[in-house]
């Protein structure tokens, strides 16, 4: 019972997070929408930092696991980087948005909370993107660039579909993620 409530309350922080912001939301609201005192929710955390800290560790955690997933699956950089990028558009856009919260919100954490997020999310984000980069560029089947300088470029591209629209609606399915990747790998330049 302990693990289903600290479940719904991550996954009610979660989407109050996303709708508003880390600091658009105080304890007592996430206690109010789980249905609980605020004491009940101190017993499982021990302030909005940890929640958000648990929130933001769980989805890099099952990030690496999409982008290991791919990596493992073999053929080439183009072919790994597809099944990446394919796997995270699967999330559900809900879920997605974490990492723009985490992103956007890491300013409001205190210096140890903020050294932690960066470096999970070096290690389990960014390090296996590097990792495909290099090794793709070493087997010689994409051109030398800086690793580090086109994962940026890449997550600069995947970015905007990591939140709910607000206006406009943008697909965020696995054929978007199919035509991100072409403009990315391929250009928008005819080469006839």
């Amino acid at each position: 019972m302990p693990e289903q409530m600290r479940a719904r309350i991550l996954e009610t922080a979660t989407a109050l997070f996303v709708a508003r912001g880390y600091d658009g939301v105080a304890m007592r609201e996430i206690s109010e929408a789980c249905g609980i005192t605020k004491a009940a929710l101190y017993h499982h955390f021990t302030g909005k930092a940890d929640v958000l800290g648990e929130i933001v560790t769980t989805y890099l955690d099952e990030m690496s696991a999409i982008i290991t997933a791919a990596l493992e699956g073999g053929g080439t950089a183009e072919e790994q980087l597809r099944r990446a990028v394919r796997g995270m558009f699967e999330v559900p856009v809900e879920r997605r948005a974490i990492l723009r919260l985490a992103m956007h919100d890491v300013g409001s954490l205190e210096p140890e909370h903020r050294a932690e997020f960066g470096k999970a999310y070096r290690e389990k984000f960014v390090g296996p993107l590097l990792e495909l980069f290099a090794a793709g560029i070493e087997r010689g089947e994409l051109v030398a660039k800086d690793p580090e300088l086109v994962v940026w470029m890449l997550l600069g591209m995947v970015y905007p579909f990591f939140a709910p629209s607000r206006g406009r609606e943008m697909p965020a399915d696995t054929r978007t993620a199919d035509d991100l990747l072409d403009v990315f790998c391929q250009g928008l330049v005819r080469t006839n």
